[in-house]
């Protein structure tokens, strides 16, 4: 077919669409639709998911770990016992390579205040060096931050509202009072709390159970606009009263070959586990005594006992831990409500250097893990090639090199896409469906113009006979509507993607805030955010959408436009 004749088939199928106005209008306004929710849709996902990871890296894992192996294949146990000590060469190490690192003590217990009692995961830090890598620091609503030397501790906002911890930002009116009645030692000062709150809107009481909204037990809100200097006057009213004083309650996990072993978990338990070439150093480091009735350890060489430990701890055998229990009083001196809901949920954080020796919970220089950020990067970057485990661990073996260290083999980084593995795969579900939705949209659109073709060529039966009378081939024919369907889909597709940028524009600009509705649901909407994010440009996409549309519009004419051609052509010129 020579350019000429298509020429002259693009304008036949031009006047095809003038002479049909409304067909036209109404199938481009339905692949215009298409495209511009498409596009939004799109953007609106990409831009949570985005934000999302970025709020995992800045306020939760960093870059990258630096863990015991042990640790990382067990992580969803948080096994306390696998820490490691000696941290602060390899946080020297980094820092000489570009990489600033923050120590944690990882740990799960109870905290227990004089309202009642939460799970909550605890993280012992040492504050500057938390402050350096993450960024929920400084998210501190209420109170300060923990200091180094002292026996305190910050709550996200999920756990002090659990446990009726400092400032409620949510109560109901009942609640409100008894605080106040325990807090206010004069009228002026229940008066100044009682100031500081807005009865809630019935509507947004919605989540709220309704046996507890009752007349004159209202939920209660705290004024956004309350100064900072009030709110510090209401949380030393509370911290004075003993409000904020809580207990941790704990059991840390050490490590130590056991120095007896009874017959039944020798026999049943550690020498089936043990691997065949670890089994002849325990058997020669253990004897068994007639009067105790038990096996016992008679192995006195430190480095000995370390590999007979390591052998155990492979093996899987729970004699080698013992398990602690620990109770410590600490003083909740403030509140986080961060953009990411983890460090407003169910934790804690506390500094580490208090709990080292027997006053705290014996750590003696032991932690879980460093947590690791290249310096001075852009808090809107995900972490590239040089954040890679690859690249830190490299430049972590040169730092050690530097200072006549090497590193261990039982120690690695690992990267916070290996740690959140489950929530991408569950990003994707959730990225996923609303696509899924779209494509069903495009689908009904496109059986429009499918339809719309349909018609077309009904009605126009006894035309087509006479153009192919007068020597139109089959092919030219199809060709000649499947350009009309493909101007149709053009033209849906650019109206398409001008109406998507419109829309999309605010969300682009300004965004959304998100924090009313996490509020509501207790941090939770699916996403790691909680606050405010925006939408982003995803321009492939916008372009790739608009000619797709356009291309499917075309190829959909095919089917009807071939079963038209197939009709004799006397009967098509005797079509009425």
């Amino acid at each position: 077919m020579t350019l000429t004749g298509i020429w002259e088939l693009k304008k036949m199928a031009l006047r095809n669409l003038t002479r049909h106005k409304v067909k036209t209008v109404l199938t481009s306004s339905s692949i215009m639709v298409s495209v511009a929710v498409y596009i939004f849709m799109n953007s609106f996902m990409g831009g949570m998911k985005i934000e999302s990871r970025r709020n995992i890296v800045n306020y939760e894992l960093g870059a990258a770990k630096l863990q015991t192996k042990l640790y990382f294949e067990k992580k969803d146990e948080m096994p306390s016992f696998e820490n490691f000590t000696g941290w602060e060469i390899y946080k020297d190490a980094l820092e000489t390579q570009g990489y600033a690192s923050a120590p944690r003590y990882t740990f799960s217990g109870t905290l227990f205040s004089a309202s009642g009692s939460a799970p909550i995961m605890f993280f012992a830090v040492d504050p500057a060096s938390e402050r350096e890598v993450l960024r929920y620091v400084p998210y501190v609503d209420f109170g300060r931050y923990p200091q180094n030397g002292r026996f305190e501790i910050a709550l996200g906002t999920l756990a002090a509202e659990k446990l009726k911890i400092g400032i409620p930002t949510r109560p109901y009116r009942l609640d409100l009072e008894e605080l106040i009645a325990s807090v206010a030692h004069s009228q002026a000062d229940k008066d100044f709390i009682r100031s500081l709150y807005d009865a809630a809107p019935r509507s947004s009481n919605i989540f709220d159970p309704p046996e507890k909204i009752t007349e004159g037990n209202e939920r209660m809100l705290l004024k956004r606009n309350a100064s900072q200097t009030d709110l510090d006057r209401y949380w030393n009213m509370t911290a004075a009263a003993g409000s904020n004083d809580v207990r941790i309650n704990a059991v840390i996990d050490i490590k130590a070959a056991p120095v007896t072993i009874r017959p039944d978990k020798w026999e049943g338990e550690l020498m089936p586990a043990l691997r065949a070439e670890d089994k002849p150093l325990v058997e020669t480091a253990y004897q068994y005594d007639n009067l105790l009735d038990a096996y016992l350890l008679c192995e006195e060489d430190e480095l000995t006992l370390d590999r007979i430990l390591a052998a155990m701890i492979r093996a899987g055998f729970n004699g080698a831990v013992n398990h602690v229990n620990q109770v410590l009083d600490v003083i909740v001196t403030g509140v986080i409500n961060s953009p990411d809901p983890l460090p407003n949920g169910n934790t804690a954080y506390l500094p580490l250097d208090v709990l080292q020796d027997e006053t705290g919970m014996m750590l003696e220089g032991a932690v879980t893990e460093l947590i690791i950020r290249e310096k001075n990067v852009p808090d809107s970057r995900l972490p590239g090639n040089s954040e890679s485990a690859t690249a830190i661990t490299s430049a972590l073996e040169r730092g050690l090199t530097a200072k006549g260290f090497s590193l261990p083999d039982e120690i690695a980084v690992h990267t916070w896409q290996e740690y959140m593995q489950d929530y991408l795969g569950y990003e994707s579900i959730q990225t996923g469906a609303p696509n899924v939705l779209i494509f069903l949209l495009f689908i009904l659109s496109f059986l429009g113009i499918s339809n719309t073709i349909l018609l077309a060529i009904l009605e126009r039966t006894k035309e087509i006979g006479m153009m192919r009378a007068m020597g139109m081939t089959d092919s030219q024919m199809i060709m000649t509507y499947m350009l009309e369907a493909g101007f149709l889909g053009l033209i849906g597709s650019v109206l398409g993607i001008i109406l998507g940028c419109i829309i999309n524009y605010p969300m682009v600009k300004t965004g959304i805030d998100f924090s009313a509705m996490a509020d509501t649901l207790s941090g939770g909407i699916g996403f790691r955010t909680t606050g405010e994010f925006r939408s982003v440009w995803d321009v492939p996409v916008i372009i790739g959408s608009g000619i797709t549309a356009a291309l499917l519009a075309a190829f959909m004419a095919v089917f009807p436009t071939r079963r038209a051609v197939k009709k004799p052509i006397t009967e098509s010129l005797r079509f009425e």
